[in-house]
């Protein structure tokens, strides 16, 4: 064999063996190809095994793996940093926990930044966690990069007050007055908050834990067994 179709084996097999599975392939001679072949075969049999344990031991906090965090977190930092004081507690990885203070300039800014552009409110529920404290949710999405979030808002139930964001997200309208109707959450600055299943001179909020049903509407009785309504 020829030096010149030796050197031509050699460099293809040195590329096959970094990832370019093209540059055997790519040799036009029939026999040289299958002689390039056969030394990638011989090559990587003779390729030294790494072993993972034979590597020099090293201290404990230098073993341990740095933490890699999410999209959640790393918004919770930028949240943190923009708006000091804004965040509620400990935080994790699968949503933020606000304060209610600074939400709807949070909210604007989570919409109108170009990185971010949380252009819809896909969802926003209440909850009651019992002992005075009420929650309410919401469920972010950006059409455009195609991340999403979930904000939670902790309010007692002796000031029930979250700034409205329907002027920022309009379908917010209807969320907030069914999380008003069901909770009782106060969303300040909403330009029409009324009930919206319930009659608006009911008494109560329903989704509440302490909620007693009124005895009669109107004069009608409330039946307190809904059996054979379903």
């Amino acid at each position: 064999m020829s030096d010149e179709k030796q050197k031509l084996i050699d460099e293809a097999v040195e590329k096959a063996l970094a990832g370019d599975a093209d540059a055997i392939n790519n040799i036009d001679d029939r026999v040289t190809r299958a002689k390039a072949k056969a030394a990638l075969v011989k090559a990587k049999r003779e390729k030294p095994v790494v072993n993972k344990d034979s590597s020099p031991e090293t201290k404990d906090d230098e073993s341990k793996p740095e933490e890699i965090l999410n999209f959640t977190q790393i918004l919770c930092q930028k949240i943190a940093e923009k708006f000091p004081d804004s965040i509620d507690g400990e935080q994790n990885k699968d949503w933020i926990q606000l304060k209610s203070n600074d939400w709807f300039e949070i909210a604007n800014w989570l919409k109108i930044n170009k990185e971010l552009f949380f252009d819809s409110l896909q969802c926003n529920t209440g909850m009651d966690l019992g002992e005075g404290v009420l929650e309410s949710r919401y469920n972010l999405h950006s059409m455009k990069h195609l991340h999403k979030v979930e904000i939670r808002i902790k309010v007692n139930t002796d000031i029930p007050d979250i700034p409205s964001v329907e002027k920022i997200w309009r379908v917010a309208d209807w969320f907030e007055r069914e999380t008003y109707d069901m909770f009782g959450i106060n969303f300040v600055g909403h330009r029409d908050l009324r009930r919206i299943l319930l009659p608006d001179d009911w008494q109560g909020w329903p989704l509440r834990k302490d909620y007693e049903e009124q005895e009669t509407y109107h004069g009608i009785v409330v039946p307190k067994v809904k059996e054979g309504w379903e």
